[in-house]
């Protein structure tokens, strides 16, 4: 719930209670001079009619998160005068929405067919459950509830009771995904998983949650579709029949339409909750079970002072990083003592660029991540002597540890977990206990000198004896018998991709882009698992198709990120077949560089003139990533082909990589792990891509 007051010196301050507003929302605020109070947590700014209209549209009350509640037995008894009243009533609410979301609308952009819509849910409703019991007709309906977090998405119908939510979705037709508009069915799947995976009171009260399609055409079929139910004529009544039977009314309902939102942000997101609002972002129960079990061990090493290596690992997408900042905001509460690592200079630019926009001083994005190189060069020794400085934080936590430099590529004489753990015994020396936090994900190795993996972490700890590692099994067992400084903690494991709404998309990218055990079939299978949630990939081989699609992505969630990855290897005159005259080269005019990712993926993104790398693009996704196809993995002859112009270039490098073939299809696996909400595929009109195009197609991937 936001509210606003007016203090006595003619300010007007705005209270999220502890919500991030959404970045438009932000935008909006600070175009009329709302400033952030970071003692008081409020906005606040001179009390003028600018400041203080929009104060009053941002501010609704937990009443106004919908339009309308009235029980069944309300609508079965309306007459049409009510109807209409009722029906005004939705217009005014969502005009009063999209207006707050927009400030070029007009004061009725409410269309006819929704005014129509509106009439004939309503007696639909009336004509098919006036045979409901008396009991059953009692049950409360709400209309155009605002999901939390989010304006633009709003079931039509949600019937609450005292163990269930039902979403009621109608459509004026004689069944889905007959018409332009084709996300019926993944619009019924979003409003279930939303309610299930982020609604507070529903999570709390672990309430049934059910979504329905109705067809309220005279000629409308019942069945099912991609797992949703659709109910018609025929069996509307019987099912809502069913789904009250035994029920008892909400009790709760005030507080269920109040609920706020509990969903893992994307890693800006979480920036600007951690350092402008200091206080940990929402993550899911599992990882905080796994950060509450990191800070207990590195309290147990303070105190007992012990040398502890910890290593995280999980899925593509399960928060291992959102864990680690977790880890380095709390332990930096009052002085600097720990340290993100990361070897990927993209992250750590867009990561400290979105600090620096939020942050409460200048040091506290250096504080809280640093680049691998600087820190290196700082703490390494090298070839002129050993380094002797100590830094200031106790408590390093190294990013992508699977993807750690070999001696070979660091070039000082050992490798950097060799380097790492030296720093750590000066911390000890120092102050009586280290700590080095790994994060370790799978078939993430994307360069050179990167691809010995966990046998670096198990020769560094078979040089220094007194260290413990704590890891989950997955892990564990693949480091050598320790004996007691080995110890197993399955709480490590963040076996879950969240980034997605709890949808897990790397089973299909294991099955659809693997060169070894992947199985066709299996890719069918999963495609058509990811299909049934409201997931969607599709692909096209035409960019005006993207286009399109993202206007209406614009329109119908303007909260998005999306943009264009495309893979290291990717061939420029490939690329130029779906994006005609685009420079992908050697500091290309269409490629995000160095000093340009933060501003790409806070701003720029959205523009589609600049395509980011997986070197730019590793740690960090989008809502929406259009994965663009550049020639780098192709299928032929029934298998994947590894190629394209960098690995060519490569390949006359000998010795660079120990296998070039399975880095370039890391390149795939990265990408196709990166979004959110949706992914886009767009697979050029090259005949070298015509079988790669087919081979997607026969999978089963809808076709923008």
């Amino acid at each position: 719930m936001t509210t606003y007051s007016i203090k006595p010196n003619d300010t007007i301050e705005i209270d999220f209670h502890g919500v991030m507003p959404e970045q438009n929302i932000r935008k909006k605020m600070k175009t009329v001079k709302f400033l952030w109070d970071p003692v008081n947590k409020v906005w606040f700014s001179h009390k003028n009619d600018k400041t203080l209209a929009l104060a009053k549209r941002l501010c609704r009350g937990p009443a106004n998160d919908y339009a309308l509640k009235v029980k069944i037995r309300d609508i079965v008894e309306a007459d049409e005068t009510q109807l209409e009243a009722w029906k005004n009533e939705l217009k005014d609410h969502v005009n009063e929405l999209i207006g707050e979301d927009n400030s070029a609308y007009s004061e009725d952009t409410v269309s006819n067919s929704q005014e129509f819509a509106w009439m004939d849910c309503f007696k639909f409703i009336a004509k098919h459950l006036s045979a409901l019991s008396p009991e059953k007709q009692e049950f409360e309906l709400v209309f155009e509830y605002s999901l939390p977090g989010t304006v633009h998405e709003r079931p039509d119908v949600f019937l609450l009771t005292a163990g269930k939510a039902v979403s009621l979705e109608f459509k004026r037709k004689n069944a889905p995904q007959v018409d332009e508009n084709k996300d019926d069915v993944a619009q019924a799947i979003r409003y279930k998983e939303c309610i299930e995976n982020h609604h507070k009171v529903t999570r709390e009260r672990a309430l049934d949650v059910k979504s329905y399609l109705v067809c309220t055409h005279d000629r409308a079929v019942k069945g099912s579709l991609r797992g949703i139910e659709i109910l018609t004529k025929d069996n509307f009544f019987d099912v809502i029949d069913a789904e009250l039977e035994g029920e008892s009314e909400c009790s709760f309902i005030i507080d269920w339409l109040a609920s706020s939102k509990t969903e893992m942000p994307d890693m800006l997101k979480a920036m600007d909750i951690m350092y402008h609002d200091g206080k940990i972002p929402y993550i899911s129960d599992v990882n905080k079970k796994c950060l509450n079990k990191v800070l207990s061990y590195i309290d147990d090493a303070k105190t007992n002072h012990k040398k502890l290596l910890i290593l995280i690992n999980g899925v593509p997408g399960a928060g291992k990083t959102a864990v680690a900042q977790s880890i380095v905001f709390e332990e930096n509460k009052g002085a600097a003592n720990a340290v993100y690592l990361s070897g990927n200079r993209p992250l750590v630019e867009v990561i400290q660029y979105q600090i620096d926009q939020v942050g409460a001083n200048e040091h506290m994005s250096e504080n809280a991540i640093q680049g691998m190189k600087d820190f290196k060069s700082g703490y390494f020794s090298n070839a002129k002597g050993k380094n002797t400085k100590v830094p200031e934080q106790s408590v390093l936590v190294f990013d992508e540890a699977q993807r750690a430099w070999d001696k070979a590529k660091l070039k000082r004489g050992f490798s950097e977990p060799e380097g790492l753990f030296d720093v750590c015994e000066r911390i000890y020396a120092a102050r009586n206990y280290a700590v080095l936090v790994g994060l370790y994900g799978h078939g993430q190795v994307i360069n050179d000198g990167e691809e010995a993996g966990l046998s670096l972490w198990e020769e560094a700890l078979e040089k220094h004896t007194d260290w413990f590692v704590i890891a989950s099994d997955e892990v564990a067992s693949q480091i050598a018998d320790l004996g007691e400084r080995k110890i197993t903690d399955n709480d490590l494991l963040l076996p879950v991709s969240l980034r997605a709404d709890f949808i897990d998309c790397s089973k299909w990218v294991e099955q659809a882009i693997s060169r070894t055990g992947a199985d066709f079939s299996e890719a069918q299978r999963e495609l058509a698992e990811l299909q049934k949630t409201s997931m969607r990939i599709c692909m096209t081989r035409d960019m005006s198709k993207i286009r399109e699609r993202i206007a209406e992505i614009d329109a119908d969630h303007p909260e998005w990120s999306y943009g264009i990855f495309i893979s290291n290897f990717a061939e420029q005159n490939v690329i130029q077949k779906a994006l005609p005259g685009w420079d992908i080269g050697y500091k290309g005019a269409n490629t995000v560089l160095k000093g340009g990712y933060g501003q790409w993926f806070t701003e720029e993104c959205k523009l589609l003139t600049k395509a980011c790398s997986v070197f730019g693009s590793q740690g960090l996704e989008l809502d929406c990533p259009i994965i663009l196809f550049g020639g780098g993995y192709v299928r032929k002859g029934g298998k994947w082909l590894p190629r394209g112009s960098s690995y060519n270039y490569d390949k006359a490098q000998e010795g660079k990589y120990r296998d070039i073939d399975t880095i370039v299809e890391n390149n795939f696996r990265v990408l196709l792990t990166k979004a959110r909400k949706e992914m886009l595929l767009l697979i050029p009109d090259d005949p070298v891509l015509d079988e790669t195009y087919q081979y997607f197609a026969d999978m089963g991937m809808d076709v923008l």
